[in-house]
């Protein structure tokens, strides 16, 4: 991975190269001066996370579920909670 140093102001002037730049793999440490303020870095490829297929979603809302706790000695939370109230 490459990593070049820019200014603000040159990103300001160069902003589109500077992008080109970024989506080709460098990273670009963002500096006011010389003190450091930023990093720039190439969003990871997600697509091989699903063997290359794009992730859809519908848009809906998904449906809530309800979380299984599974206790020791068969007893419910609820009784858990009411001999610790005792």
């Amino acid at each position: 991975m490459r990593e070049r140093s820019i200014g603000i102001q040159e990103l300001q002037a160069n902003l589109s190269r500077c992008l080109d730049e970024v989506r080709r793999g460098t990273t670009l440490l963002l500096t006011d001066g010389e003190r450091r303020v930023a990093r720039l870095i190439p969003e990871p490829d997600t697509s091989a996370l699903r063997g290359g297929l794009p992730i859809a979603w519908s848009g809906r809302r998904l449906k809530e579920t309800k979380p299984r706790a599974r206790l020791r000695g068969g007893g419910s939370m609820a009784d858990i909670v009411r001999e610790n109230r005792r």
